[in-house]
């Protein structure tokens, strides 16, 4: 992280913000606590909760890197793909070093991002004082019990996070709680292959790389989850996203030649005839690209008249 910023500096600018928040009409927080253990007493099993604070500690770093510097052209497809409004009161779920959250804010009245991991949140409070960004702020929460009040946004979107979740209807579920009556929901996820060969060797190798990964669902897994918990699709795009096989083991913590790196690449080539896998993998020497289907879902309550179709 580039910031000649001083700890006075990234206080002086994470104060103005909370100011900023807490002078809102409609400040979100219930309950706001600095170390939000009180608030983690979540349905996530123990354990997971740990794997998936234990691997983005770890990987903060390279994450960050890439989150933050290295597609902006992506971040900025996202940001214009979730429509967002000037009177908007936004928050991002699982937010990470705060990447959409901060892009988010010159567009809109106020961003939140919370997330479970501290160091996480550490980077995005440094990235939004080097940008000194004001209309913004990062608490520390579960995502399957959100320390917000029921309506509070307009916006609530989550990316790149489903596949941690044991349970995704859970945090769908607490997104629809916290967005209001006519509110909006984003989600951004990579998808599965929809064989079920293909779909077990794509999430084996997904969870050989991290130990966090719980399941990449399918298009018909996410359309089916949006349909029982009674949203209707306003936007839904599919892209096909290249990367680095190599940049993406990095992303996990893995330099080439380590354990896991090699574990991960062997059974990747293993099933590279005929894209077993689903990943389109191709060589490219001491490389190999991959690609991640994703799904960008623009999301509403469905009206009443709808809610049993």
């Amino acid at each position: 992280m580039h910031c000649d910023l001083t700890k006075s500096d990234l206080n002086e600018v994470l104060g103005k913000g909370l100011r900023v928040a807490r002078g809102s009409s409609t400040f979100p927080v219930r309950g706001l606590d600095n170390s939000a253990e009180s608030s983690l007493n979540t349905r996530m099993s123990k354990k997971h909760k740990e794997a998936v604070q234990k691997q983005f500690t770890k990987t903060a770093e390279a994450f960050s890197t890439f989150a933050m510097r290295d597609t902006p052209e992506v971040l900025k497809e996202k940001v214009e793909f979730a429509k967002p409004q000037s009177t908007d009161a936004v928050l991002d779920i699982a937010c990470g070093p705060g990447a959409f959250a901060l892009a988010l804010a010159p567009r809109v009245h106020f961003a939140w991002g919370v997330d479970l991991t501290p160091e996480m949140l550490r980077r995005a409070h440094g990235y939004q004082a080097e940008r000194q960004i004001l209309n913004a702020a990062f608490v520390r929460g579960d995502a399957e019990q959100l320390p917000f009040h029921d309506g509070a946004f307009d916006l609530v979107s989550c990316q790149c996070s489903f596949h941690h979740l044991p349970k995704p209807e859970l945090v769908l579920y607490e997104m629809v709680r916290v967005a209001k009556p006519d509110g909006r929901l984003v989600i951004i996820d990579p998808l599965a292959p929809e064989s079920d060969a293909k779909f077990e060797i794509y999430n084996h190798i997904e969870q050989l790389r991290d130990p966090s990964h719980t399941r990449t669902l399918r298009l018909t897994d996410f359309l089916k989850l949006f349909d029982e918990v009674g949203l209707a699709t306003l936007r839904q795009s599919l892209r096909r996203r290249p990367r680095s096989f190599n940049n993406w083991m990095l992303r996990g913590g893995h330099a080439p030649g380590s354990k896991k790196y090699l574990e991960t690449r062997k059974l990747l080539e293993a099933n590279m005839a005929g894209d077993r896998a689903g990943f389109s993998a191709q060589n490219l020497g001491d490389d190999i690209q991959i690609v991640h289907n994703e799904g960008m879902f623009l999301l509403t309550r469905k009206a009443d008249g709808d809610a049993g179709d």
